[in-house]
């Protein structure tokens, strides 16, 4: 939310204090009674609709994927790479030697995209290979630890795509809302309000005192001017 919209919602708020403070003069009037429930209901969505949104509209920026999340994932598959690796030397297999050769190092530093690559291939080949490579030890429950951790690792790369989306929509939610409230107050209530002005000048004038938008947002402050240079006097 922007000072501009901080600033009309209090606007609302405070007009709604004022027309709840009346309420007992214009009991009577239904049209003005509505046109103040629906008010209070939009401002009413305001609130969490601006909180929501001020919290989806800051993501992590695009790919930045946690570095304990990709770590995990790095230090699982580089076990795994190493077993198959072993394996494919003794097995001289040059296609399974290459897929596997990649040291827990090379997966920290690879980029987002290509660690997933990678890990994803090395499970696949540690699977098709595994009964070969519980003779090293490697159990199903070391591959199931993998796919988790490159499952995690997706997760957290599509999460900042997933808040940005979400942020949009409450910033155009929010917009439209406080968009519907000033067309509710100029085009409704105020012109309710002008039949109150003269036989109730105190509720008029609250009201339109509460309907004062002020920005309260920090303003800069206008630099000190620069001093002009003074004359020297020149000696009589």
């Amino acid at each position: 939310m922007t000072d501009k919209q901080r600033a009309r919602l209090t606007m609302m708020q405070a007009t709604l204090a004022v027309l709840d403070q009346y309420a007992g003069v214009y009991a009577t009037n239904k049209a003005l009674s509505t046109a103040r429930a629906e008010l209070a209901a939009l401002v009413q969505d305001l609130d969490p609709t601006a909180e929501t949104q001020q919290g989806a509209a800051a993501p992590r920026s695009a790919g930045a994927v946690k570095k304990a999340t990709k770590l995990h994932l790095a230090q699982r598959a580089a076990e795994v790479a190493a077993a198959l690796l072993a394996y494919a030397d003794e097995q001289q297999d040059i296609r399974l030697h290459t897929d596997a050769d990649y040291t827990e190092r090379q997966l920290r530093r690879a980029p987002d995209n290509d660690l997933a690559r990678i890990s994803k291939n090395i499970h696949t080949q540690a699977t098709a290979h595994l009964t070969a490579l519980q003779d090293q030890g490697v159990t199903q429950q070391e591959l199931t630890d993998l796919a988790a951790a490159l499952t995690a690792f997706q997760q957290e790369q599509t999460a900042p795509r997933l808040a940005s989306a979400d942020g949009k929509a409450h910033t155009q939610a929010l917009t439209t809302n406080l968009r519907a409230a000033v067309a509710l107050l100029r085009n409704r209530l105020d012109k309710y309000l002008v039949r109150y002005q003269r036989p109730e000048p105190r509720f008029f004038t609250a009201y339109q005192s509460a309907r004062q938008t002020i920005n309260t947002a920090a303003r800069p402050e206008k630099p000190a001017p620069f001093p002009l240079p003074q004359p020297v006097p020149t000696p009589s």
